[in-house]
């Protein structure tokens, strides 16, 4: 069951609307407004206003955000209610409420609760919402948890503590590790399928080398042995920075340099003999794959469900 809801204006924390259904027929409150209200502050402070979806758990409720636009939804639900159906309930509402306010009727607020009458628009979509049987037919769910899954929300968490005073204060404690898909690498771009081919080239280059180097270990050429060692260990080397320059690790920048400050010294032993154009093709090729190396980002994630 959801039992009340929230939205936020994203710049200040303002709110803007929330349930107001919420009394007993006596007229006390059911739920505590100046606990939830610290709880959702605390957690949106404590994490610079999420941009992506997260909730929180505590021992009788579960709490729900969802960014959109420049306004937060919030949604607090008992711990048993799905998920899937308080992110969907909250893309309805926030898709009604963008459609209702634009961003400058959300700026111009300038007092809490400066937009109260959403309200009417807020009870009926719960009252649906605290009623699953009737949804249906009015939501995929297969689509919401298939986007729920591939982009999963972050949890946070609080704790208790005792101050002086023995007043319980809440503390949030940011999630220390990412929930959902493994990041990766940007895709492969013309550059860098280009120095990868050049490197593979001078690779095949120092493989005939070593295999001539071989053939004539036994002429006694103390020059050409060393030669031979040098462009294997020149195969070894360019073959991690093809490595490296494909593959999402740690450290990719620290071991994008040594391969490169390794490599110019065994080209520099190898080709300082040659003519200066293969010299300078060499460590150009050398330089194209570090930089291609530096240059490629983590790719940005997956793309949230939002209305």
């Amino acid at each position: 069951m959801i039992l009340y809801a929230l939205i936020l204006r994203s710049r200040d924390l303002l709110p803007l609307t929330s349930t107001t259904n919420y009394h007993c027929s006596n007229g006390e409150s059911a739920i505590d407004l100046k606990l939830i209200n610290k709880i959702v502050k605390s957690v949106l402070k404590k994490n610079d206003v999420p941009k992506n979806k997260c909730f929180l758990r505590t021992n009788d409720k579960t709490y729900y955000f969802l960014p959109c636009l420049n306004i937060i939804c919030m949604a607090m639900c008992i711990p048993s209610y799905p998920q899937v159906l308080a992110y969907s309930f909250l893309e309805e509402l926030a898709g009604e409420f963008t459609k209702k306010y634009d961003r400058f009727k959300v700026e111009q607020a300038l007092r809490p609760y400066n937009l109260i009458e959403f309200d009417t628009t807020i009870h009926p979509i719960q009252q649906m919402y605290n009623k699953p049987q009737q949804l249906t037919s009015r939501i995929n769910l297969a689509e919401i948890t298939r986007d729920i899954t591939l982009d999963p929300p972050q949890e946070v968490f609080i704790v208790e503590e005792n101050s002086k005073n023995s007043i319980h204060t809440p503390q949030v404690i940011p999630p220390t590790v990412r929930v959902g898909p493994l990041p990766t690498l940007e895709p492969l771009s013309f550059i860098d399928k280009t120095s990868l081919i050049f490197t593979i080239c001078l690779i095949i280059h120092s493989i005939v080398i070593v295999m001539d180097t071989w053939r004539s270990w036994t002429t006694e050429d103390d020059d050409s042995l060393d030669t031979g060692w040098l462009h294997f260990c020149s195969i070894l080397f360019r073959l991690a920075q093809m490595y490296v320059l494909t593959h999402k690790q740690m450290y990719r920048w620290k071991k994008g340099w040594t391969l490169f400050l390794v490599l110019l010294g065994i080209d520099w032993f190898l080709y300082f003999n040659d003519d200066l154009w293969q010299v300078i093709l060499v460590y150009v090729i050398t330089t194209l794959t570090h930089t291609c190396i530096l240059r490629r980002k983590i790719a940005i994630k997956l793309p949230q469900y939002q209305i």
